[in-house]
């Protein structure tokens, strides 16, 4: 059933958007994307809609990923209310899905701020089945072109995950930097790094991907083009490699994407997009994706 319902939440999401211009979707996104690296061949379909109404806001995600043939199903969705200027209380639900396994179910409640240049949000999550609970605090801070943003997660408040980031938007011209490490020091965890150029319809994007304990020595860097069909689709590809001590891999990638509305409803959603940014497909092609906020931005989840 559910794998039925995420299918159709999926689909629906291009539809969904339609209506954006009567003022209550006020952001739709749907991508399909294809991912080849070594052995292996992963498809992986996404929507995103947030929704309001009067005080009310809702947000919905549906996915699906098939990694070599094994499949990934995930539901997660955010109900919420303002309750002052600024200031929006939420729940979080959660449903995933993988074979042969049974559905795990998430919840948890939220809070966060949203102002001219500054965007702050606390959330708790727990799983239901997974004995796992996680405390997430996100922000951001814009000024000018720059926004500095970061992310603080703990888990079963044993252990601690921080992530860090700057970005750099121009217009046709931007550059993007994050890194992630574990409370045991900076050196436990890794660091991304991008540049973007659009020229017209068409644009260029370089990242490199390292770890923090041997910066630029190893890692992965990568390439990618793209084509802006019109202002709500744009086709890209790939492609990233390793080099150095990283082993010997080589990542193939397309996508399609589709994308209207504004700013996201959630901080956590615009913490989690500044974050994207900076890194390079070898995250995506992956059946776990930490950048995606099921607990906060970095949070290394199923």
């Amino acid at each position: 059933m559910m794998k039925t319902s995420l299918i159709a939440i999926a689909g629906a999401t291009v539809a969904l958007t339609g209506a954006a211009q009567a003022g209550e979707i006020t952001y739709g996104s749907a991508n399909l994307s294809y991912y080849s690296v070594d052995d292996a061949d992963v498809t992986r379909l996404q929507g995103d809609v947030d929704y309001m109404v009067n005080k009310f806001t809702f947000t919905g995600t549906a996915k699906a990923v098939d990694y070599d043939g094994n499949n990934l199903y995930v539901l997660n969705g955010t109900a919420g209310y303002a309750i002052a200027p600024g200031f929006t209380g939420y729940v979080k639900l959660g449903a995933f899905d993988f074979d042969g396994a049974d559905t795990e179910y998430g919840y948890g409640l939220g809070v966060d701020y949203i102002g001219a240049a500054f965007g702050a949000a606390f959330e708790y999550t727990t799983i239901e089945d997974g004995d796992l609970e996680t405390y997430n605090l996100n922000g951001y801070y814009s000024f000018g072109a720059s926004t500095v943003f970061g992310s603080y997660t703990s888990v079963d408040g044993d252990f601690g995950i921080y992530a860090l980031g700057y970005d750099y938007d121009a217009g046709v011209f931007g550059l993007s930097a994050s890194s992630f490490f574990t409370e045991d020091g900076f050196d436990n965890g890794f660091s991304s790094f991008a540049g973007v150029y659009d020229f017209g319809q068409f644009g260029v994007k370089a990242s490199v991907l390292t770890g923090n304990d041997d910066m630029f020595d190893s890692g992965f860097y990568g390439i990618a083009g793209s084509y802006a069909v019109n202002d709500a689709v744009t086709i890209e590809a790939g492609y990233d490699t390793s080099y150095g001590d990283g082993g010997d891999a080589d990542l193939f990638s397309l996508s399609l994407s589709y994308e209207i509305g504004g700013e996201r409803a959630r901080v956590t959603d615009r913490v989690s997009d500044l974050f994207d940014k900076s890194r390079n497909s070898l995250f995506k092609a992956q059946p776990i994706d930490i950048f995606e906020p099921l607990y906060g931005p970095g949070m290394i989840s199923f």
